[in-house]
């Protein structure tokens, strides 16, 4: 126990109080002056916007305790606490993003579109091509070790492949295809617009309001979304496989006696019982592509923007490209924080739909 403990604090608690250390000085290449918590003003903004999305979330939070209540005044009142919520939340967040530092709010909002773009994908995806392998009795292992390929291939070599595969050039492979089909080539990871501004584009509507390009993912960011989507269903189809695995086949019988169908028995036996692998690979799955930087940074282009730049490029860019160590730790703290609170609330919400069994 005390040597698992000696790691535990050397590689994972001292680095992050080390970080905050480092966050309250002007720290380049040396360190400077102490600042205090300037960072972190510079980075979030007025103060008072902050306590204003801790107190619109609160809300929030009792709003939805609320609102599953039995009493309908309670309920009522859990909807109007909601409601106001969320429009605390939203003006101090619009605050904070006016007040802050607008690449962090544009690297967070790449980010939820990144995550959001990804994981209901690889989630169903996987979970379909578990529950049609878990069909076949033949060959398996070969299609378990087939899906498995993208994600034990070194990130570096694959991205690289999709690289290429997604360039501008007419003679690339994404190009080659989408000719094929009768379309104009396209830009792919070299393209800033919007994917929503592109089919706009391609109906010929040419005037469209600014604020497409801005609240949809980049055609480049779609890109990447598939990158990640490719690689990491392969992983959650073996462990969704191995969770099918563990169900008795009794249960299965049984539905089969009182005469379930297909469907009824994959949602009244197979969802619930797999229930606690699907809150893994998605718990897993929000850490991940929140902290994501390898293959994105890879994939990243200049004709891109700023529309691929996730919070984890942002810290990368603040340390090797400003040499600012200390807004890099900052941000990389208030990164810390966001999937902390999003781990809790996403145990709290989906850790009790969970069937654990009797």
């Amino acid at each position: 126990m005390a040597p698992a403990l000696v790691v535990l604090g050397v590689f994972g608690i001292f680095p992050i109080f080390y970080a905050f250390f480092v966050s309250l000085h002007r720290w380049r290449i040396k360190k400077g002056e102490f600042l205090g918590l300037s960072h972190y003003g510079r980075a979030l903004g007025d103060p008072i916007d902050l306590l204003g999305l801790l107190i619109g979330l609160a809300v929030i939070w009792v709003g939805l305790r609320w609102i599953s209540h039995h009493i309908r005044v309670r309920k009522a009142f859990g909807g109007l606490l909601l409601l106001a919520g969320c429009w605390l939340a939203l003006q101090s967040l619009l605050g904070m993003a006016a007040g802050g530092d607008g690449r962090l709010f544009n690297a967070f909002k790449v980010t939820l579109f990144y995550s959001l773009g990804t994981i209901p994908l690889e989630v169903a995806g996987s979970l379909l091509l578990a529950t049609l392998l878990f069909k076949i009795a033949t060959a398996r292992s070969f299609f378990r070790v087939l899906f498995f390929l993208p994600y034990i291939t070194p990130m570096i070599a694959t991205a690289v492949v999709f690289r290429t595969i997604f360039s501008p050039n007419p003679s690339s492979l994404a190009n080659r295809f989408w000719t094929h089909i009768g379309s104009d080539p396209q830009r792919w990871l070299y393209d800033s617009r919007s994917i929503v501004a592109l089919a706009l584009q391609g109906i010929g509507v040419e005037a469209y309001p600014g604020w497409v390009d801005t609240m949809f993912p980049s055609m480049s960011l779609v890109c990447i979304l598939l990158y990640n989507i490719w690689v990491y269903i392969g992983y959650d189809t073996v462990i969704l496989l191995a969770g099918l695995s563990a169900i008795p086949r009794h249960y299965f019988e049984a539905a089969a006696i009182d005469g379930a169908n297909a469907w009824q028995t994959f949602r009244h036996v197979t969802l619930p019982l797999i229930s606690p692998t699907l809150f893994f690979i998605s718990l897993v799955a929000v850490i991940g592509t929140f902290k994501a930087f390898n293959h994105i940074y890879i994939l990243r282009t200049a004709g891109a923007q700023d529309t691929v730049d996730v919070v984890s490029v942002l810290i990368f860019d603040q340390i090797y490209q400003f040499h600012n160590a200390g807004y890099a730790s900052a941000l990389a703290l208030i990164l810390f924080l966001t999937i902390l609170v999003l781990t809790v609330v996403q145990n709290r919400l989906l850790g009790r739909r969970v069937f654990y069994g009797d």
